[in-house]
């Protein structure tokens, strides 16, 4: 077995993006995050990201990823005999792993792994599943107003955003969620325009965002209606227009993520099109 860490993103691109490609729509976060790596190293900050692959003289066993602060990625994959290699490299070199975000296989095994060699603690924040979509349900499209966010919306769009991951991950750091909002904030000055917005008589009332890109899909990600606004359909209708827009664009198929624990969007999702993937789980670690 040869394990090794990359710091050139374009080596580790060669090597990683035909192994992601193998299972596009189950690795299409890491997918994403390679390809923006790819396209500017400090796309997710300054500080250097984690890149690792494992191979024997055949073929490649582990692909894993992460861009500080966020947690490490491990690629979907259909072996799971290597995952102790993994730990024992990452233990090695030192390397600082505040959580692991996987399939959910891997992410059990690789948590249960670390957190007994470095004496932590873990716990499972959030169960999420992967959906993917080829085709929308033409009875969810409405016939509300709908179009991109621009500068004008750009206040709300924040304030909205904020609330969501605040609801969506109660647990995340400060810092990461001001590192978000940052970086929303520079898509709107660079005017790279995501977000759009559901609109009831001229009024937004629900939004989402056109997420990453992998090279035969887009995700959405970012969904979000105030509370006072929910119930009424406007997220379906909003997530059901973007996801055609999405398609319409060439695209072969749209993805996004959902908490398990949230049994109404996953149904809501699912009436528009978008079939179950894979689970996955997301784990963090802490001090005893």
């Amino acid at each position: 077995m040869e394990a090794k860490f990359y710091e050139k993103i374009d080596e580790f691109y060669d090597i990683a993006y035909p192994f992601l490609m193998r299972y596009e729509a189950e690795n299409n976060l890491p997918l994403k995050v390679l390809i923006s790596l790819n396209q500017n190293k400090e796309q997710y900050g300054e500080e250097a990201p984690l890149l690792f692959s494992l191979k024997d003289s055949k073929t490649i066993k582990i692909i894993a990823l992460r861009t500080p602060p966020h947690d490490l990625i491990i690629a979907y994959n259909d072996n799971m005999e290597d995952i102790d290699i993994l730990v024992d490299e990452l233990y090695d070199q030192k390397k600082k792993i505040p959580g692991v975000l996987s399939f959910k296989e891997a992410a059990d095994t690789f948590a249960k792994l670390w957190s007994k060699k470095n004496s932590l603690r873990c716990n499972l924040i959030r169960r999420e599943r992967v959906f993917k979509l080829i085709e929308v349900s033409e009875e969810y499209i409405g016939n509300m107003g709908f179009s991109v966010a621009s500068k004008t919306h750009q206040t709300l769009v924040l304030k909205w955003a904020r609330e969501m991951i605040k609801e969506a991950l109660a647990d995340a750091p400060e810092g990461i969620v001001d590192h978000t909002i940052k970086n929303i904030t520079k898509e709107f000055e660079e005017n790279e325009y995501r977000f759009y917005l559901l609109f009831n008589n001229g009024v937004p009332v629900s939004m989402a965002r056109k997420g990453g890109k992998t090279p035969n899909g887009n995700f959405l990600n970012f969904v979000y209606t105030p509370p006072s606004l929910r119930r009424k359909g406007y997220a379906t209708e909003c997530v059901a227009k973007l996801s055609k827009l999405i398609l319409e664009e060439g695209n072969k198929y749209c993805f996004l993520f959902t908490d398990l624990s949230n049994p109404i969007s996953n149904s809501i999702y699912q009436k528009i099109g978008y079939r179950p993937v894979i689970d996955e789980h997301h784990y963090k670690f802490y001090e005893n």
